[in-house]
């Protein structure tokens, strides 16, 4: 509607041009006309034939120019729509295909960072294994150059609950430092192995606030490294009269009994801290241990299978079970234990030197000087010089195999 009303404006103003255009034209042709009637006394029907032509043309001249007027809008109009249909049919296409850009490279950063993340994740397990690795070595080579006690049963010394801290500095003014700070000092000393320094900042932070009763037991710890036991003792007694219920300085006290030799004294402090924390399988074990020493081998078990209950990978509680199984003459049953603490640690000598013992026993020679051989060669001047003395090996001494591996 508004096209047509547009092509009659575009019309009454054409003709309106054309009129007065035409209107001088005539006028003009009209004078000659006249002019040339005078002079030439032609007839008037010569005057209307002139004056008829002329304004057909003009008809004509306008009904063409109107036309092309009309086309020329109509043109511009069905380009105008034209343009509009193509935008609106290529605008969904662009979009989806901008959408399909965005998620493929979307999808492609999506895959490059699970890669980054996965070759992190395994870079980080094989960090671990060989810092697991390194540790299991270097615990390894202590346990070779400390001298045991008992090569029967291997106690378990408390390390009990010592967080680690870096040593906290104040420069020179230790006026500041709180019975916190230095109970952290004294736990950054021990690690360190200095001792001395560890008891003097625990002491110096009980002097603060005495009724702290996890430095009461770390304190008891040093002390016992120290072999300061009746100092350590008292240390473990402070820390269970705060903290009636305290599993660990209950089990330091015990294996303190257990190295003076007080052993009923020492299964009271245990049950005391099973008492507190039945799956304690540190507690557990040293039971066994204690039990072992008065040689009750049958509660010695009990306590042992209690402790591998809890904890099934207790190399430490399947050693010392096989040995107080081969002390009852279960020897196969012992060879068991002795296999599955091997299975856990095999590079622990006690395990082959007490399996070479119970083979001994049976009067399974070259089984006895097998396992020896391998216990030999894991720690070689302490296992040479048990063997010399050792009763239960006594049927190997005659034998060439053993002289040559021993001498």
């Amino acid at each position: 509607m508004k096209i047509a009303n547009q092509v009659r404006i575009t019309k009454a103003m054409r003709l309106s041009s054309i009129f007065r255009t035409s209107i001088s034209s005539i006028a003009l042709l009209t004078i000659l006309v006249c002019a040339s009637a005078v002079s030439a006394s032609e007839p008037r029907a010569a005057l209307l034939v002139t004056q008829e032509l002329p304004q057909q043309q003009l008809k004509d001249e306008i009904r063409d120019q109107v036309q092309e007027e009309v086309d020329i809008a109509f043109g511009r109009t069905a380009v105008l729509l034209n343009g509009l249909v193509i935008a609106l049919t290529l605008l969904p296409t662009a979009a989806g295909v901008g959408v399909w850009f965005l998620w493929s490279k979307l999808s492609k950063q999506t895959t490059i960072a699970r890669q980054e993340i996965e070759s992190l994740h395994y870079d980080t397990i094989s960090q671990l294994k060989l810092l697991i690795s390194d540790a299991e070595s270097i615990l390894g080579e202590i346990q070779h150059q400390s001298h045991p006690a008992d090569v029967e049963t291997d106690l378990l010394l408390p390390d009990a609950q010592i967080q680690e801290f870096a040593p906290v500095n104040y420069g020179n003014y230790q006026q500041l430092l709180t019975a916190d700070d230095y109970a952290k000092q004294g736990d950054a000393c021990f690690f360190e192995n200095r001792y001395e320094d560890a008891i003097s900042a625990y002491n110096q932070a009980l002097q603060i606030q005495p009724d702290l009763a996890d430095t009461w037991n770390n304190r008891g710890v040093v002390l016992t490294r120290m072999q300061r036991y009746p100092e350590a003792i008292a240390s473990y007694e402070q820390a269970t009269t705060i903290r009636p219920t305290y599993p660990d300085a209950w089990n330091n006290r015990g294996v303190v009994l257990l190295e003076l030799q007080k052993y009923p004294e020492a299964i009271g402090c245990y049950e005391q801290a099973i008492q507190a924390k039945p799956d304690y399988a540190d507690a557990w074990n040293n039971r066994g241990v204690a039990f072992s020493k008065m040689q009750e081998y049958e509660q010695a078990v009990i306590s042992y299978n209690q402790a591998l209950q809890v904890k099934n990978d207790y190399t430490d509680a399947w050693n010392n079970r096989g040995v107080a199984l081969s002390k009852l003459q279960k020897y196969e049953a012992a060879i068991e234990s002795y296999d599955n603490a091997a299975k856990i640690r095999p590079d622990f000598y006690r395990i082959w030197y007490n399996k070479a013992r119970c083979y001994a026993l049976q009067g399974q020679i070259d089984l006895a000087i097998e396992n020896l051989n391998r216990a030999v060669n894991l720690n070689p001047n302490l296992c040479k010089e048990l063997a010399k003395t050792e009763a239960d090996l006594e049927k190997l001494r005659e034998h060439d195999a053993f002289k040559q591996l021993i001498n």
